[in-house]
């Protein structure tokens, strides 16, 4: 198992260690049981141990925040010279798991309801003086992988231990850097954070989540990837459309999102929407609250229609129309969808082609 910790090793009496999760640049996570509550949690260990007094501020800081679209922090343990952070468990996936890894990207409506529900997270964490300063897809839990049943924040705080290596990169601007920590979150920094670290505050954080949505519904970064984004982002000249937009079935809601996410890149931070506004402008976006599934085309009648099987085995009718992105298509291609109740038949719409090398 990777990590220092072993399965069924105990921290602070209380916590036994059923098996590795994840990493981060910094971290390690773990899955582990929780005697007194009889439940599963995560549990987050520092890699290096120079950084436990920044993984307690850590704790400190994310302990502030309350709200459904931010994981809880439920404890903070220190045994010897080690240090462990507690938060809730959340059955899922990161969104860098989800996009591109199982889904090429999510249509308008689904990624709007997303931007919501982050807007959310967000603006609770600034209203009691939290600032994230390393939102990325990493630090973003989707329960339900890419069923999308909800989205959390995580790692709030973790610009505690960021600053560490991130800040001193800032500051010299290295763009032969290796670090995994930092070309991870390059493409999500706002243009005044780079050159000074220090300077990433509220609108920083505004500004990541509508990079990280960008990149949701375009397949692609805003502004390219690892070190070759940092020019484009000083710039701060707007991404482009979306490609999948401009199907007619995807235009009107996905020119609203895009409009609204332009207002998080103003190149000024004081000229940049706040989380707060940026709640009240998703709640005008057009989205539903539907349940996607997943499934596989089971008859092609012809080059537009056919009959989808879901994993719960229902069928239902799609039509390419309805494709967001590629809508090539052929008898037994893997897709993402949701389903609309029709007169006789279920409808699919949206629906997503998955690659076939998508992992499930």
């Amino acid at each position: 198992m990777k990590g220092d910790l072993k399965k069924g090793s105990v921290v602070g009496d209380r916590y036994e260690i059923a098996e590795w999760i994840n990493e981060g640049g910094m971290q390690h996570v773990y899955l582990a049981k929780d005697y007194h509550f009889d439940r599963f949690v995560a549990l987050k260990s520092p890699k290096e141990d120079t950084a436990v007094k920044r993984f307690q501020q850590s704790a400190a800081v994310g302990a502030l925040i309350n709200h459904p679209n931010v994981a809880k922090t439920l404890d903070y343990v220190e045994c010897g010279e080690k240090a462990y952070l507690i938060e809730e468990l959340i059955d899922g996936l990161d969104l860098s798991q989800v996009v591109p890894q199982r889904m090429p990207y999510i249509p308008p409506g689904p990624a709007s309801r997303l931007l919501h529900h982050l807007a959310r997270g967000l603006a609770a964490s600034h209203r009691v003086g939290v600032v994230h300063r390393d939102l990325k897809p990493s630090n973003v839990m989707v329960a339900g992988g890419p069923l999308l049943h909800g989205v959390k924040i995580t790692d709030f705080g973790i610009a505690t231990m960021a600053e560490g290596e991130i800040g001193p990169w800032a500051a010299g601007a290295d763009k032969g850097t290796r670090s995994r920590t930092i070309l991870g979150a390059i493409p999500y920094m706002a243009p005044e954070s780079i050159g000074d670290f220090g300077n990433a505050g509220k609108p920083s954080d505004v500004w990541s989540i509508a990079a990280i949505v960008y990149e949701l519904v375009s397949g692609s970064r805003p502004f390219g990837k690892g070190t070759d984004a940092l020019a484009k982002i000083l710039v701060a000249d707007p991404p482009p459309l979306p490609e999948q937009f401009k199907h007619n079935q995807f235009k009107a809601a996905g020119t609203e999102l895009y409009e609204t996410l332009l207002s998080c890149f103003s190149k000024n931070p004081n000229d940049r929407i706040t989380a707060d506004e940026l709640v009240q402008r998703c709640g005008a976006l057009c989205y539903g609250e539907e349940q996607y599934e997943l499934g596989f085309i089971k008859v092609r009648r012809n080059s537009y229609t056919g009959f989808i099987t879901s994993e719960s085995g229902r069928d239902l009718m799609y039509h390419s129309d309805s494709f967001y992105g590629d809508r090539t298509h052929a008898q037994g291609d893997r897709l993402w969808f949701a389903r609309h109740l029709g007169g006789g038949n279920d409808r699919a719409m949206p629906i997503v082609k998955l690659p076939r090398t998508a992992r499930s």
